[in-house]
């Protein structure tokens, strides 16, 4: 990666890799929760449908539809400012998850932690966007999705870790109130956002670059939001529609994986959760970084043989080389066959992350990509959070009834949903090719 990044200035690194860094903290703060399965239940006194809420339904409402004026927003305003305020408020809703003394309380802070995270990924990509030229794009768009894996991962080690260490202590209190292992656990991983926020504000965003040119003028920065839609859901409602749609099949099968699999180890080996957790978050560590690193490397390929659709064409094959990993990653008959097939999940996931998030700038004039991405992310997060952590607790409480069957439900999910998206990403094909083709008649003057 470092070849391909050595034409772009040092200050385009250092944006990036901050942006990276908030990525990662910001899915440390969304999935702490999947290494806390039992001590909330047992405290909370809820069942697997009813934490299925608080991994997805609580954090996908505010998060999705809060992001799409964010994401419109973000094509007007000050990106950097957007971020820090959300950086900002999430950060605050984690710690007060960790004031929560019921299911209901607890709810809501975790709206609040999507409403802030809402801000992040819709300017941070139009920004990277302007930042760098479109043949080290998919693989500036891979390191920042890169947060995604690495934050994932932590949030399972320190998660267990932090839960050990503060169950250890006995007796913890926090501004004159009982605490809780878990609770101390959310107020630990909020308060380093504080921070972080402070050094985005401060950061100098880029001009924006890759205007679609409206009759009249050579480019702007404004462009009215009947224009915006439809650009998006008239002029090239296939292209969307199938990038969107296999994004968000793909998502429900992973963050189906990334609420459960934890617990799926706990419950069918037996095994500790501090060490499930650690293993876990190490395998997603692991075997991510090296799919991230493998995304521009499948994208080139398909480039190299004059496949103008390449990132369409790496997400129909990375999606065909989930199923067989996903399926049977939880059927395994000890927990070391399972993390070494859930790796090989790790793997092809990762890599899809920055495949995806370019795809959609690609295609995407500036003026959209805000909005663009809060669109996709909508469709992503309440397909993927919203009804992936539900769907897989749902088969389990309901058609199974038997909390030892979620890795079945695992099974079930992935082997039906991931056919689906495969067929989806052939099927845009031609008109990601066409779209891409339309992008060499932007302007790249800075708006």
């Amino acid at each position: 990666m470092k070849q391909r990044l050595e034409s772009v200035g040092l200050k385009s690194h250092y944006v990036l890799g901050l942006l990276f860094i908030t990525y990662a903290f910001s899915f440390i703060d969304r999935q702490i929760l999947g290494v806390l399965v039992g001590p909330i239940k047992a405290d909370l006194d809820i069942t697997d449908f009813q934490f299925s809420l608080l991994q997805g339904a609580a954090f996908a409402l505010l998060y999705s539809f809060v992001g799409l004026p964010l994401g419109r927003l973000a094509d007007r305003g000050s990106r950097k400012t957007i971020i820090g305020v959300g950086v900002l408020l999430w950060s605050f809703a984690t710690a007060g998850s960790g004031l929560a003394r019921n299911f209901y309380q607890l709810f809501a802070m975790r709206m609040l932690v999507g409403a802030g995270e809402a801000a992040l990924a819709p300017a941070a990509s139009s920004i990277i966007t302007d930042l760098y030229p479109r043949e080290k794009l998919t693989t500036a768009m891979s390191i920042f999705k890169a947060g995604v894996v690495v934050g994932s991962g932590m949030a399972l080690i320190l998660g267990g870790r932090l839960y050990e260490y503060f169950d250890s202590l006995g007796q913890l209190t926090f501004l004159g109130v009982n605490l809780a292992p878990w609770q101390a656990t959310f107020i630990a991983v909020g308060a380093p956002g504080l921070l972080l926020a402070a050094l985005i504000v401060i950061t100098q965003e880029p001009a924006r670059k890759g205007l679609l040119k409206v009759e009249g003028q050579e480019s702007t920065t404004k462009m009215p939001l009947a224009s915006v839609m439809a650009y998006m859901f008239k002029e090239h409602r296939v292209l969307y529609g199938c990038l969107f749609g296999g994004c968000s099949l793909l998502a429900i099968v992973s963050y189906g994986f990334s609420s459960w699999f934890t617990e799926t180890l706990i419950r069918t080996f037996a095994i500790s959760r501090g060490e499930a957790g650690t293993l876990y978050g190490m395998t997603v560590i692991g075997s991510g970084l090296v799919g991230i690193a493998f995304a521009p490397i499948l994208v080139g390929f398909f480039q190299r043989r004059k496949h103008i659709d390449a990132n369409m064409r790496a997400l129909m094959w990375l999606c065909l080389g989930l199923l067989p990993t996903a399926a049977l990653a939880p059927q395994m008959p000890d927990h070391r066959a399972a993390l070494t097939l859930v790796a090989g999940f790790g793997f092809f996931q990762a890599a899809y992350l920055g495949v995806a998030a370019a795809a959609v700038q690609m295609v995407t004039p500036n003026q959209l990509r805000g909005l663009a991405t809060a669109i996709y992310l909508f469709s992503v997060n309440m397909m993927g959070l919203a009804i992936g952590s539900s769907m897989v607790a749902g088969i389990t409480d309901f058609v199974f009834q038997d909390e030892g069957a979620v890795r079945h439900s695992l099974t079930v999910v992935a082997s039906c949903l991931l056919p689906l998206a495969a067929l989806l990403f052939w099927r845009g094909l031609s008109a990601f090719a066409r779209a891409l083709e339309e992008s060499n008649q932007w302007s790249d003057e800075p708006g």
